[in-house]
């Protein structure tokens, strides 16, 4: 199904507002979905509002809208208490308040503690490339990620996101520390289709390709020890320092670490983004192996899927999602 930028746009705040989130609130967690659904990130798109909609059923919707609880604050460090809300506000919310801090000071370091669904990361570093900074940032979960060698989901599928700005399409690194993200479990359930071979696991132990069994098992991570190295790694950096949840050991929310840094502390910003330039120019002008037409950098097929929606005017979602959505 073809909807127009507008028409997602009510489709998701009208949704959102009907489970009671203030309009602050709904404004934040609707530019969130709507960047990754663009982006043609659909696992952090439109596919959440149906997990939304779950939680408030249970009773467990947190919609009161307040000022950033600022646990501590420095000139070049900002520790925030999400008291188990979305966590959307509150990353979009710290990062408008330290960009203005790295723009000053250079650098800055920022722990939130105890947030909710985090959301589409890569937006955020995004939004920091915009202000001409490079973002850094670890993101944990509840459960989801098998460690390598076990057979029991232990930590979340734990993202390490890098934007790097340009002169154009920034840099973005955004991977999970899992082969698929726990967005594509759902968007495969939602759609009743198989996941990919041995990338889960089910509650036995077992691999499948069936999207229900593995919400009840779990992901293998990438590369074996190498993702499942990256996973603990995000785990001490968002849970641990932040004060949040590690596993299933130290009780608490969803924990986020990003550090933002001004190029310019190092070398003229103009200088630095003609060596990225030059980078990415290189990449992309290398011999190219037989079947690939294109190389791509990080980051940039999702902006060019973005920039496709901005300008047409349309934005994919699909009719089972929409029609599950709409349900009363």
């Amino acid at each position: 199904m073809k909807l127009t930028i507008k028409e997602i746009n009510k489709l998701t705040k009208d949704f959102l507002s009907g489970l009671g989130y203030v309009d602050e609130e709904v404004n934040y967690i609707a530019e969130n979905l709507i960047d990754a659904q663009m982006s043609g990130r659909k696992t952090h798109g439109l596919v959440r509002l149906l997990g939304f909609r779950k939680t408030a059923q249970e009773g467990k919707v947190i919609t009161d809208y307040k000022d950033l609880d600022i646990i501590s604050e420095t000139p070049t460090s900002l520790h925030v208490d999400g008291h188990s809300k979305l966590g959307y506000s509150i990353i979009y919310r710290s990062l408008e308040k330290s960009i203005k801090k790295a723009k000053e000071v250079g650098m800055v370091a920022v722990g939130l503690k105890n947030i909710g669904v985090s959301g589409y990361i890569g937006a955020y570093a995004r939004k920091a490339t915009e202000q001409d900074l490079i973002f850094i940032g670890f993101n944990n979960s509840p459960g989801g990620l098998v460690p390598h060698g076990a057979k029991k989901e232990l930590w979340g599928t734990d993202p390490l996101t890098i934007g790097v700005p340009t002169n154009g399409i920034p840099v973005i690194l955004d991977m999970a520390s899992s082969m698929i993200t726990w967005g594509d479990l759902l968007v495969a359930k939602n759609e009743n289709k198989p996941i990919k071979e041995g990338v889960a696991i089910d509650s036995e132990g077992n691999l499948t390709t069936d999207a229900e069994k593995a919400t009840g098992g779990g992901l293998l991570p990438f590369a074996g020890h190498k993702g499942s190295g990256l996973a603990f790694i995000v785990e001490l950096l968002g849970g641990a320092l932040t004060g949040s949840r590690v596993g299933y050991s130290v009780a608490g929310g969803w924990g986020s670490f990003y550090i933002l840094v001004n190029p310019a502390m190092f070398r003229k910003l103009d200088e630095f983004k003609k060596e990225v330039e030059t980078a990415i120019k290189e990449l992309k002008t290398a011999p190219k192996m037989k079947g690939f037409e294109e190389i791509y950098f990080a980051g940039e097929q999702s902006a060019i899927k973005m920039e496709e929606a901005l300008k047409n005017d349309v934005v994919e979602v699909s009719d089972t999602l929409y029609n599950a959505i709409r349900e009363k």
